[in-house]
């Protein structure tokens, strides 16, 4: 920091006009200009004033008593925001951090508030030193905590100030990290209304193969009609399951091959090109049974991929408030990391019922061959074992990948 703040403290009230049920004031300087408390802090005007407050954000369902909101002097910001892992926080935070730069700046003092002052207002103080100091989120958490020893923001925030840390303090909507945030809280709400709400109309692309103008130059066709369906910049890459080997927990190295006489990284090429295959042999296999079964039983669930790890009669929901942020999708949609076994991708126009169903097959829009499936709720497990939800996937066998835009009309 550019100089030490000095402490201050007030975690008790002798005040018995405080309207909340028997909640003591409770508020710490946490940088210059910047006090993080609670709701009786925020209520409490001989705190305001001792503290000389000209600036308060609120995170809570509902804002400040009117007693406060008709103080002129007072400049006042809500944000609607409930204690739960599956709230959407990150969208939030650049305004917030904005909020607090311009107040500081303006010769401010800005007390941050939610209830408690524990999860809610800590995590929104957290992504401002972030932001201010350039930390990542174990650094800021610690910086806060040496002021206020009793925040804990829940799992779900500090997964989002994270991917906030990873994206530079800024929301980067190219970022497939944060497209799949955002297409899991989607899913989480159409769970709920059966249907995708307006909110969320912008995560449905548009259709790449009637991009006429700068079309991306790699692109995924299908193989039957060479229709394009889909561009690199809708593929949401993930990172492939880390399997525990034995001999690698040995730290032993086995010799090479006295059959084939190659090394290990050579063995572990032709094993990946098997797996490639296997899999497209397993989804193809799967598309013919689906087809099958489905006459018979409409109502069963298109993805044969989503056995549990506690065993295939668990229903397995994607919506573990735990993972909202997956730590499996990969930064950048040509990382070499990334599995190839199966191409998880952007829901695009051309996908019927994606607005309005759970779950459903994908059909190509020109020869309606079947290429794949998707999952707002129960998402898919990869031949390469990871999870992703929701999900919407192609099948390697059915669709190819090119990196040359052919038969591309220019119209002027």
């Amino acid at each position: 920091m550019a100089k030490q703040i000095a402490d201050v403290q007030i975690h008790a009230s002798d005040d018995n006009d405080l309207e909340d049920d028997n909640l003591d004031i409770s508020v710490d300087l946490i940088d210059d200009g910047l006090y993080l408390g609670n709701l009786a802090c925020a209520r409490d005007y001989k705190t305001l004033e001792q503290l000389k407050v000209t600036h308060i954000l609120t995170i809570d369902l509902v804002p400040l008593p009117r007693s406060i909101l008709d103080r002129t002097h007072l400049t006042l910001k809500f944000m609607k925001l409930a204690d739960v892992p599956k709230e959407d926080l990150i969208s939030h935070l650049p305004e917030s951090n904005e909020f607090i730069r311009q107040a500081i700046a303006n010769n401010g003092t800005v007390l941050v508030h939610c209830y408690f002052g524990v999860s809610r207002s800590a995590a929104v103080v957290i992504a401002y030193i972030m932001e201010k100091y350039g930390l990542c989120y174990e650094d800021a958490f610690i910086l806060v905590k040496t002021k206020r020893r009793f925040i804990g923001p829940n799992v779900g925030f500090v997964a989002q100030l994270k991917l906030f840390g990873h994206m530079g303090y800024q929301i980067n909507k190219d970022d497939p990290r944060f497209k799949q945030f955002r297409l899991k809280m989607a899913g989480q709400k159409l769970k709920q209304v059966k249907i995708l709400p307006q909110l969320f109309a912008d995560l449905v692309k548009p259709d790449p193969g009637l991009i006429r103008e700068r079309p991306d130059p790699i692109v995924y066709r299908c193989k039957k009609c060479r229709r394009i369906v889909a561009s690199q910049s809708n593929i949401i890459p993930h990172l492939p399951k880390q399997v525990k080997v034995e001999l690698a927990k040995k730290n032993i190295r086995p010799p090479p091959s006295k059959l084939t006489g190659i090394n290990c990284a050579e063995n572990g090429q032709l094993l990946i090109e098997k797996l490639k295959s296997l899999a497209c042999q397993i989804m193809d296999s799967k598309i013919e049974v689906d087809d099958s079964s489905n006459e018979n039983s409409p109502g069963k669930t298109d993805d044969s991929y989503q056995d549990s790890d506690e065993g295939p009669s668990q229903i397995l929901d994607g919506y573990n408030e735990n993972n909202m942020v997956d730590a499996n999708i990969a930064a950048r949609a040509d990382a070499p990391e990334s599995c190839r076994l199966m191409w998880f991708v952007e829901p695009m126009s051309w996908m019927k019922d994606v607005q309005n169903s759970p779950q459903g097959k994908l059909h190509c829009p020109k020869c309606a061959n079947k290429i794949g499936s998707f999952s707002w709720v129960m998402g898919c497990k990869c031949p390469c074992g990871q999870k992703v939800a929701p999900a919407f996937y192609l099948v390697p066998s059915k669709v190819e990948w090119s990196n040359i835009v052919q038969n591309v009309q220019i119209t002027v």
